[in-house]
């Protein structure tokens, strides 16, 4: 039996994004497109399954308008089923009012896996096996990789998919170990076929082979200038347990960048200009640190080429608190009062730099 697997994790639907005001409406509508686009690439490569390793929302209060949002635009998935699994911010409770006003407007091809079990997929014809390891709080020390083997069958021709939400030991920040913790050996010990994970929002392994058994998507769309990838998910292709390949596709919208620059002459400041002009950038909320020391004419010119390179992107956070303007003699001649000690000082100190400079040459 061949399957095809679309797995993405950590949507985070409802994120706030209140530290970027000015664009705010922006980054929060990409997450509904990006969901959007991910059903439709996934109807596009006639995926099987559209799995959700959790964190589809981002916290468990959100507005009924996101929520059946989500789901409409789930249920326009043409494959088996979408299978979501709950995460550490869209937890599942039994009185969760999340997943409840969720499954009012969920069609009968998405299936919410709510506890810590195994879930036999043959009463949609998939010959599948799910091994659900949900999350029921925000923090845990504790994975929930728990469920009844005593109720396995003997059968041994179902794919066995673990689905887990939570810190792998070695890939994911965990110092505390309070995010769901596990570890690759437990994992690969299970006796399962593959595991889709998620919690990490970068992709892993970077490049997947057909001997990867652990997945972890990353996060669909970026969130922050931690998240440096374009915003990933896996196409999976099974033949058999024993026979799969592994497809990372590009699914985000908006990106964030960070780069420092250093400017020190007109020439730098041409190359800035012409780097961050491009298209590549017209979808990027770029931060750059600026730092260097120019003379008042070029400090000018970078200003003019902060405007250009602002009406190109989504968004520009500029830091200069290491860029200054260049000490010359006529500065010093503008600040100070000619032949006074700090005037006369500053201007021997410069004549010595000058002196230092010519010698090293």
């Amino acid at each position: 039996m061949e399957i095809k697997i679309f797995h993405t994790a950590d949507l985070h639907l409802g994120m706030r994004f209140a530290g970027y005001p000015d664009v705010q409406d922006e980054l929060i509508n990409a997450r509904h497109e990006t969901l959007e686009n991910m059903v439709e690439v996934a109807n596009q490569e006639s995926c099987t399954l559209f799995v959700m390793a959790g964190d589809l929302f981002d916290r468990t209060t959100l507005n009924v308008k996101d929520i059946s949002m989500a789901a409409r635009t789930l249920n326009e998935f043409e494959g088996e089923l979408v299978i979501i699994l709950p995460g550490n911010h869209d937890y599942y409770t039994h009185d969760s009012k999340l997943w409840n006003e969720f499954s009012k407007h969920a069609g009968d091809r998405i299936l919410i896996l709510k506890n810590p079990d195994i879930y036999d997929l043959d009463k949609y014809h998939l010959k599948i096996k799910i091994y659900a390891a949900p999350c029921s709080a925000k923090h845990s020390n504790e994975n929930m990789i728990k469920w009844d083997n005593s109720r396995e069958s003997t059968e041994n021709d179902s794919i066995k998919i673990g689905l887990a939400h939570g810190s792998l030991e070695g890939v994911s920040p965990d110092f505390n170990k309070t995010y769901y913790p596990m570890t690759r050996k437990e994992l690969e010990s299970s006796g399962l076929d593959l595991w889709l994970l998620g919690h990490t929002h970068l992709p892993w392994p970077e490049n997947p082979d057909k001997n990867s058994r652990i997945l972890i998507p990353g996060t669909p769309e970026p969130d922050g200038f931690d998240c440096k990838h374009e915003g990933s998910a896996f196409i999976i292709d099974m033949e058999s347990s024993s026979n799969m390949k592994v497809q990372k596709v590009s699914t985000g919208k908006y990106r964030f960048f960070i780069d420092q620059v250093v400017l020190n002459d007109d020439k730098a400041i041409a190359s800035m200009k012409q780097k961050y002009t491009g298209d590549e950038y017209s979808n990027m909320v770029l931060r750059l640190i600026l730092k260097g020391r120019l003379r008042k004419e070029e400090l000018e010119s970078v200003e003019e080429s902060i405007e250009l390179i602002n009406n190109g992107v989504l968004l520009l956070q500029i830091v200069k608190d290491e860029l200054h303007e260049s000490i010359t003699p006529e500065l010093i001649n503008s600040e100070f009062t000619e032949n006074s000690f700090p005037h006369q000082l500053l201007l021997s100190l410069l004549e010595e730099k000058k002196e230092i400079s010519f010698k090293s040459l």
